[in-house]
Formats: C-alpha cells, structure tokens, sequence
C-alpha cells in the first residue's frame, strides 16, 4: 500500500477582532470566543466541524484570563481532546490582541480500511 500524505487543512491567522467595530475586545476570553468562532466558520467552509481539529496552538500575550476559556473549549472539544500548544509571545503587530489562534483538521476519511493481516 503506498504512503499518501494527510490531507490536513490548517487554518491560520485567527484573531478575535469585532467584525462590527474593527476592535479587539479588551479582555481575552471575548477574542478567544471570537477567533473560535470564525475557526469554526471556516472549517464549516471545508466542511469539516470541531470534530475534525487535531491541534490547536494558542499565540497569546499574557495567560491572566485563559482559563475562563476552559468550558468554552470543553464544549467544543472535549470529545476529540486535540494537541494543544500554548506560545506566549511579547506583543503582537496590533494594539489590543491578545490572541492569535491556528486549527489543524483532517477531512474524515471515506476509503480509511484496517490493515490487511500480517502475511
């Protein structure tokens, strides 16, 4: 059987700015929510759910207020449990984010069989 690589789908960039207003809300759980949000809409885009996320690395400034991001990620993926990373970083390019969110997601697969028995 040959080695096909993993049709994995990353989606980048994900930050937590209003779409109304073009700010960043001042806290982090509120941008956090947001960049979720549009991760979500995206991968719908794919059509792929929370389900399909394999790892999620979290670029944030400052880690006061994460863990009120907790049940947020529980409900979406707490029956998939993915990779998480968590990188701090000093500053980001625009005033006021605090966050800065990836998802990796592989497409379910259709022609996924067992492995033959060994010979």
């Amino acid at each position: 059987m040959p080695f096909r690589p993993s049709p994995e789908v990353h989606i980048r960039c994900l930050t937590g700015v209003d779409a109304t207003t073009g700010q960043f809300p001042t806290e982090l759980f509120p941008q956090i929510r947001q960049a979720l949000a549009t991760g979500m809409t995206r991968l719908g885009q794919q059509g792929m759910t929370a389900e399909n996320v394999t790892r999620i690395t979290f670029t944030l400034r400052e880690t006061d207020g994460f863990s009120a991001c907790f049940p947020l990620l529980n409900d979406l993926f707490g029956r998939t449990c993915p990779a998480t990373t968590l990188r701090l970083v000093k500053q980001f390019d625009r005033d006021g984010q605090l966050a800065e969110i990836e998802l990796v997601a592989l497409p379910a697969q259709t022609d996924d069989a067992p492995f033959p028995d060994a010979v």
